[in-house]
């Protein structure tokens, strides 16, 4: 499913409307007639439903929406936020509609104040269809009261048209206060807003509805961002043929576990495994892998040059070419501490694997103060920055990376040509050419630490397996935000990183059963 800004979706409707030649009346009353569905399935008993209409398209799907609710039995009334004579051509035909019905239109709903407050205290359910995705700047001050009004005064259940009301459809802000839905009906395709916060606190749960949009408006000049499905990647999750051996599903070195975070480690190195790798070797300082080989069974341990203080020396990457020939990818970060000579030492170990390369954790703080060690890098590189590690790659600070998640992710990716994994609720994948994933699975119970190891390692093991960077980026956020979801039994805020690890090949077999009955 694509994932659209306000432009690309004026695109569409427009390429709809003027190519394909779907009248814009018809694709509003789809849009309108949903809005309604939803409401008369979630609550199916008829009440009281208050309208307020915009005197753009937007309003126009509201005039729709409260004729299918009168229909049901519900007693509408519509207000609207603005003069009769503003009304769009499309907007003008439903609202005469409306009106030679009988069901109640009160004009100019900002003029009268009181009455609107009592009225939305009244009603069962209120259809937000003020605004829409067409908004520009701030919110003008009458429509910014009627939102106010709305959210200190609403008892019944919202629902929001599209977007809600005074949210940025392309950046999730707020401007500077947004409608607070417990639904929001979108059409054709998801908008920025509903993954970007705070516009997307505010959309309660979206539904995206079908109006009557052909896939091919989209295929015609198709939208830079989708949701994270597997239909983009499932090829990649082929049934192991009986003639393959170890060998046939790469090997995975991870390379990390300072003293005090072996279990960083760890649990990537068991994660490739556990997503099908192979094999899977954990490169430690020497002075810690006596203690790494009583714990795992597993994978294989390799100890590295050490500082004698529990770290990797600054020269300890030359052991690596070695065995370079012997993996077919690499993790590099979890549980890596700091030392004198990581910059040198980074830029070795990236300049001398071939194979393509996950870059995590304290790899890619290493890299916010080295950049250079990117330069003479040839294989494909993933990098997987939480918000406080990408603040440090962009010099920015956190605040700043949540308030343009998406731009500094297609930045960084363009710039780099790296694919770049922004992790946190709805993890973004950029790619080098522009384009973008949003990612649907997860769980607040997966904000626990290892949860980022865990990932490195998923994808690690993908890409080791020879699949390309931009599907083993894709597929491994997707699974392991599955296999957060499953391993969820009793309480989310007791959720451990093993626990994800251990989920992991239910969330495959699911996948497989689902592409089975496909």
């Amino acid at each position: 499913m694509y994932l659209t800004t306000a432009q690309e979706m004026r695109d569409l409707d427009r390429y709809a409307i003027e190519t394909i030649g779907i009248p814009g009346v018809v694709l509003m009353e789809n849009a309108g007639k949903a809005v309604a569905r939803l409401l008369t399935d979630r609550l199916p008993h008829p009440g009281d439903a208050l309208v307020l209409a915009g005197t753009g398209n937007n309003g126009g799907d509201g005039f729709v929406a409260a004729r299918h609710l009168a229909a049901a039995g519900w007693r509408v009334t519509v207000w609207l936020a603005g003069p009769e004579e503003k009304l769009t051509s499309d907007a003008r035909v439903f609202f005469r509609v409306c009106r030679n019905l009988g069901i109640p239109v009160v004009r100019d709903a900002a003029e009268r104040r009181e009455e609107l407050s009592r009225r939305i205290a009244e009603a069962d359910a209120i259809v937000d269809a003020l605004l829409g995705t067409g908004i520009r700047g701030e919110v003008r001050p009458r429509a910014l009261e009627l939102i106010r009004l709305v959210n200190e005064n609403r008892r019944g259940a919202v629902v929001a048209v599209d977007v809600p009301s005074g949210a940025d459809t392309d950046t999730g802000a707020l401007l500077p206060e947004a409608i607070r839905a417990d639904w929001t009906v979108t059409f054709a395709y998801p908008k920025w807003c509903h993954y970007l916060r705070p516009a997307a606190e505010h959309c309660g749960e979206v539904i995206v509805a079908d109006i009557g949009i052909p896939r091919s408006a989209a295929e015609h000049r198709p939208p830079a961002a989708r949701v994270n499905d597997p239909s983009w990647w499932r090829e990649w999750l082929r049934p192991r043929s009986r003639w393959s051996h170890k060998g046939t599903y790469g090997h995975l070195l991870v390379v990390g576990g300072s003293r005090g975070m072996l279990g960083a480690a760890v649990l990537a190195g068991m994660a490739g495994l556990r997503i099908g790798a192979g094999l899977s070797t954990v490169a430690v300082p020497a002075g810690q892998e006596p203690i790494l080989a009583a714990k795992v069974t597993d994978a294989l341990v390799w100890g590295w040059p050490d500082d004698g203080e529990g770290r990797f020396a600054g020269d300890s990457a030359r052991v690596l070419a070695e065995r370079v020939d012997r993996f077919t990818a690499a993790a590099v970060g979890p549980g890596l501490g700091r030392f004198p000579g990581e910059g040198t030492w980074l830029r070795g170990v990236l300049e001398t694997l071939p194979c393509p390369v996950v870059l995590d954790a304290d790899g890619l703080n290493i890299l916010a103060e080295h950049p250079d060690a990117l330069r003479f890098r040839k294989g494909e590189t993933i990098l997987t920055p939480h918000p406080g590690e990408m603040a440090r790659l962009a010099g920015t600070n956190t605040a700043g990376v949540e308030s343009s998640r998406h731009v500094l992710a297609r930045e960084w990716a363009k710039k780099t040509g790296c694919v770049v994994v922004l992790k946190g609720t709805h993890t973004i994948i950029a790619f080098p050419d522009g384009t973008q994933m949003v990612n649907p699975t997860g769980t607040p119970a997966m904000a626990k630490a290892g949860s980022g190891d865990v990932l490195s390692g998923v994808i690690g093991g993908l890409l080791a397996r020879g699949i390309p960077a931009a599907a083993a980026a894709a597929m491994g956020v997707y699974l392991h935000g599955l296999a957060g979801e499953l391993a969820v039994r009793t309480s989310e805020h007791s959720l451990l990183a093993s626990e994800i690890l251990s989920q992991l090949g239910t969330a495959l077999s699911r996948l497989a059963s689902d592409r089975a009955r496909a």
